[in-house]
């Protein structure tokens, strides 16, 4: 299989588009309607490897590495969630795309809410998988990223540690291969890129968007693993499920916090589903 049919991500791969003056590295597979997928913080596009090729049966499916990560330029800036998201209004303004729906994880995802609650015109709707930031139960080195030893924290960053963060995220560990922790690590494996994920993740509140989430006005689902040890679903989804009035839930049983990944199969048929019958 080829690129056009199969996820393919390496620094071979993948196109460029100019953002303000950013190089922005994606992948765009199919055609249709958009559908623009959002990484969170310490990820790349590598994220949605099993799942853009289904989007892309149906829709054009983009997924860029997020500015300051993966293959996409790394400029100096504070990446909070207001740049995230002024960064995916660029995005969508540099690709020429009025409109798109956006499937977004983690992080990502409050960069998305944050984008949909500010420019709502430009959205369709809506797939936030766990929604929101760091936990106290990630591990005890990705934790004290968020402190006063985040220097250390980041010189401790090693191939182990990505490691036991992805086995955090997953429940059925048989899941994880070793090039998926290889492409985590890798990404990350630099001065600049551990010193861009100390600033994301400090410079991450996700407070403002859990205070106006009311006010989302899209058709949004949010999907939760019944088995999420990072970020609980019994703890953390009540932030989101039932809040923004036109909001649908999915909880997926044995799967941890990365659905998308772990169980990409019934991820991607409920989501294509949710998508498909958008009307205007």
């Amino acid at each position: 299989m080829d690129e056009k049919t199969n996820f393919i991500y390496n620094e071979h791969t993948g196109e460029f588009v100019d953002v303000q003056g950013v190089n922005i590295r994606f992948t765009a597979m199919g055609d249709g309607d958009p559908v623009l997928f959002i990484h969170g913080i310490g990820q790349t596009a590598y994220t949605f490897r099993r799942n853009l090729p289904e989007f892309a049966k149906y829709f054009l499916a983009i997924a860029p590495d997020m500015v300051g990560y993966g293959f996409s330029d790394k400029p100096d800036l504070s990446y909070s969630i207001e740049e995230n998201s002024e960064f995916i209004l660029a995005l969508l303004n540099a690709l020429r795309i009025k409109q798109t729906h956006i499937v977004a994880v983690g992080s990502g995802a409050i960069y998305a809410l944050d984008f949909m609650i500010h420019y709502p015109e430009r959205v369709g709707r809506g797939v936030m998988v766990a929604p929101g930031g760091m936990t106290r139960n990630f591990p005890y080195w990705v934790r004290a990223l968020n402190g006063a030893l985040a220097p250390a924290a980041s010189a401790m960053l090693t191939r182990k540690v990505v490691a036991e963060t992805l086995s955090a995220c997953f429940f059925d560990q048989t899941v994880i291969r070793p090039e998926d922790v290889e492409t985590y690590f890798t990404s990350l494996d630099s001065k600049l890129a551990k010193n861009i994920l100390v600033r994301s993740i400090q410079n991450f509140s996700e407070e403002e968007v859990l205070a106006r989430l009311k006010t989302l006005q899209h058709d949004t689902l949010f999907v939760w693993g019944e088995d999420d040890k990072v970020r609980p679903m019994e703890e953390y989804a009540r932030n989101y499920f039932g809040i923004p009035p036109h909001a649908q839930e999915l909880v997926v049983r044995n799967t941890g916090h990365l659905v998308h990944e772990e169980k990409p199969a019934k991820f991607n048929a409920a989501a294509i589903d949710f998508l498909a019958s958008y009307e205007a």
